[in-house]
């Protein structure tokens, strides 16, 4: 068990929720319901769904965890997107995690893919 803390994917899981957490720190307190919230679940949502996924033996149900993954990592691109419209968010930390993002969707991608064969 516990595997998945080996997968790459869900290693950088960990980092685009550090992040995430720290882009929230610079949040006025008036999103503390809305949108800070929303992004973290996404976010969490990400690696879980990774762990879970890579410990469904069946590939129909690994595709649907890592596909629900692939959902919340485009939840993340969303806010994420929109918030610096909003509110001065620290370019630096937001294109970190962008590409954490990035990397975490081809990887998820090449699971699904993998899992095809």
């Amino acid at each position: 068990m516990n595997s998945h803390r080996k997968l790459h994917i869900w290693i950088l899981s960990q980092q685009l929720i550090a992040l995430v957490y720290e882009l929230c720190d610079a949040l006025p307190k008036s999103e503390a319901f809305v949108a800070e919230p929303q992004v973290k679940r996404a976010a969490w949502s990400v690696q879980n769904n990774i762990a879970e996924g890579n410990a469904r033996r069946g590939r129909a149900e690994r595709h649907r965890f890592f596909n629900i993954a692939l959902s919340s990592l485009a939840e993340v691109d969303s806010m994420l997107g929109s918030l610096p419209e909003l509110y001065p968010i620290d370019q630096a930390t937001l294109d970190s995690a962008e590409v954490l993002r990035k990397q975490i969707t081809a990887g998820v991608l090449a699971m699904i893919k993998k899992g095809r064969k």
